[in-house]
């Protein structure tokens, strides 16, 4: 037989895709599997509500929290008093850089600090050359701080009860410089459960936290929604000075801490914070795009690869089925053998959807919505590469706020 002859081919091309599609059923069968038997994080990077928090020292160090909101009338109030109601028991201040906001986050930030003596504002100012707004503002407020601990909070973060004791005694108790969080995400709307949720699951699945905490390993990541540091951690990196031009400034203050041997944890926090992104589908569709084609390193190749992965990994099945499920309505010949590990795919991957919506308490009943879900999310990752890469770039709070890779 000659294999070059288009019946070979055929065949080959035959039978690897029956192939692929079982290895995909049994990737996702596995993946399910792990999911029912509840495997948890590490324990070690698990930060969750039911276990006491590590011990801290006598006396406690002291902390500043740092809050920038540029028009965050709705969110800074809120997230201010968390923090003043998470029972830090050492000295506390939390300050806020109110960064050229035009609605009423000053008002309500000149009020708050009225109220309480352990809150402090800072008046933004335009950023120089070369800087980002978020840098520039938290660079500022950096300069006014006074504690040993620096803990980086996004206004539209949420802090748990004993969160602030639960994260920097887990920090304290390891011995590291440098944390961050993976809080709880709070989604309200459809488009948040659709997109939010499957947007999150690929993005905590494609950096596991043991390979993130392992300092030779070279994947990093951290949130932006919390990050803390010792002041002289913070110091030895070089501060947002460093990465005064970063979109992804908590991933690259990963990077450098991996790189300069600054002891660096990244935990499952749901104990810690609660944090809801984004309000709806367009603020979705913004804020992505600023973000993935940075984490991604600007590369086509990389989105491409990325993408086509999700694609084949996520999508591939339903699209097949409804192909077959529409020659088998038609009367038209059709290969049961694909039909059948079809189905059996689409069903593993929604009972996966399903499973661990329940398990982190999101609306299961949505598992429907998954090919939805991971098409938009995929769109995302494209609009991103786009945008930055015909220099058009990523708009955020009517500021544009990623064009493209910056040097110096």
């Amino acid at each position: 037989m000659d294999p070059s002859s288009p019946s070979t081919l055929a065949q080959i091309a035959h039978w690897g895709s029956l192939g692929g599609l079982a290895l995909l059923n049994l990737a996702w069968g596995a993946n399910l599997l792990k999911m029912l038997r509840g495997a948890p994080q590490p324990p070690e990077v698990t930060l969750g509500d039911d276990p006491p928090t590590d011990p801290l020292p006598d006396p406690p160090p002291s902390l500043s929290v740092l809050i920038p909101a540029r028009n965050e009338a709705q969110n800074i109030e809120a997230c201010v008093r968390s923090v003043l109601a998470s029972g830090w028991p050492g000295a506390l201040e939390i300050i806020c850089i109110d960064d050229r906001s035009t609605d009423d986050t000053g008002p309500i930030l000149a009020r708050l600090s009225a109220e309480d003596a352990r809150v402090r504002v800072v008046a933004g100012r335009d950023p120089p050359a070369g800087w980002l707004g978020k840098p520039h503002a938290l660079h500022l407020g950096q300069a006014a701080a006074t504690g040993t601990w620096l803990l980086f909070l996004d206004a539209d973060v949420r802090v748990a009860p004993d969160g602030l004791r639960r994260l920097l005694g887990r920090v304290l108790a390891q011995d590291a410089e440098m944390a961050s969080a993976l809080g709880r995400l709070t989604v309200d709307s459809f488009w948040e459960r659709v997109v939010q949720t499957r947007m999150g699951a690929v993005i905590a699945g494609g950096n596991p936290l043991p390979e993130v905490n392992d300092p030779e390993h070279e994947r990093a990541l951290a949130n932006g929604q919390c990050l803390l540091f010792s002041r002289a951690a913070y110091d030895r990196l070089g501060g947002h000075e460093a990465i005064r031009g970063s979109v992804l400034d908590d991933v690259d203050f990963a990077k450098r801490a991996k790189a300069e041997k600054v002891r660096y944890r990244l935990y499952y926090g749901p104990g810690v914070f609660s944090c809801r992104m984004y309000t709806g589908l367009r603020e979705i569709w913004h804020g992505w795009t600023k973000n993935l084609f940075p984490a991604l390193s600007y590369s086509l190749i990389a989105t491409a690869v990325v993408t086509l992965l999700l694609f084949v990994t996520t999508l591939l099945p339903f699209v097949l089925l409804t192909k077959n499920l529409a020659l088998l309505a038609l009367g038209l010949p059709f290969e049961p053998a694909f039909l059948a590990l079809e189905v059996a795919a689409c069903g593993l991957i929604l009972a996966t959807d399903a499973v661990g919506h329940a398990q982190h308490g999101y609306r299961w009943g949505l598992f429907f919505t998954f090919p939805l879900g991971m098409a938009i999310v995929i769109a995302v990752f494209w609009n991103s590469a786009w945008r930055i890469k015909s220099g058009r770039g990523a708009i955020w709070k009517g500021r544009i706020v990623e064009a493209g890779p910056r040097r110096g």
